[in-house]
């Protein structure tokens, strides 16, 4: 008798150490948990520095983002004449701005926007609240209305800058600007009807 209850004692102890074998196998391994965790942690962080990085080069003083949609090269027909007024009034009556644009005084225009020696300047703008804006540059030949481009783009990206914080709206706008040079002219549009001023814009270039 007494061997048949030390045997039943030695069977269940042997089933509560299977058992707890078995729960030692089971139970999670919080310390290896812990280092998956932190892994993916600091990858996270490495992403996200990585990110934040390209983001802040980006958007350093004097670097331009390519965010002007519509800039064309109209140079296959540079060499011909372009009556700015009849153009200007086109675009005025035909295209759709938020705001009444009137024409800066020169030296008001000088001031805002740089330009190739020799160049005439005539800016329409609306008022501070909203964006639109008409800007055309008349160079004295095609290697100033270059650089004149290259001050218009500069331009659009000062103003994106000033809009963008308090009227984000309005910055968006300008990321639309249509931007065209042809031969010594540059011809700049800030709308939200920014289809029609390039149709426009391109219909009187190629009369």
């Amino acid at each position: 008798m007494s061997k048949t209850k030390e045997r039943i004692e030695a069977v269940q102890e042997g089933k509560k150490l299977r058992k707890k074998n078995q729960l030692a196998a089971t139970k999670p391994d919080f310390h290896m948990m812990s280092i998956v965790l932190m892994g993916v942690f600091v990858v996270f962080v490495m992403i996200w520095g990585a990110y934040q990085s390209i983001h802040l080069i980006n958007a350093a003083p004097g670097t331009l983002e390519s965010s002007v949609l519509k800039v064309e090269d109209n140079s296959k027909n540079a060499g011909k004449t372009i009556d700015v007024d009849t153009l200007i009034q086109k675009i005025l009556d035909n295209v759709a701005f938020e705001a009444e644009l009137n024409k800066l005084e020169d030296s008001v225009a000088e001031g805002m926007v740089e330009t190739a020696v020799g160049t005439d300047m005539r800016i329409y703008m609306g008022n501070g609240t909203f964006a639109d804006e008409l800007l055309v540059m008349t160079a004295a030949d095609e290697t100033a209305a270059k650089i004149n481009m290259e001050n218009a783009k500069t331009h659009l990206e000062e103003t994106k800058k000033a809009f963008r914080d308090y009227l984000p709206e309005e910055a968006k706008k300008v990321e639309k600007a249509v931007c065209i040079r042809c031969g010594s002219y540059v011809f700049v549009c800030v709308t939200s009807d920014y289809e029609t001023a390039e149709k426009t814009i391109n219909s009187i270039i190629k009369e």
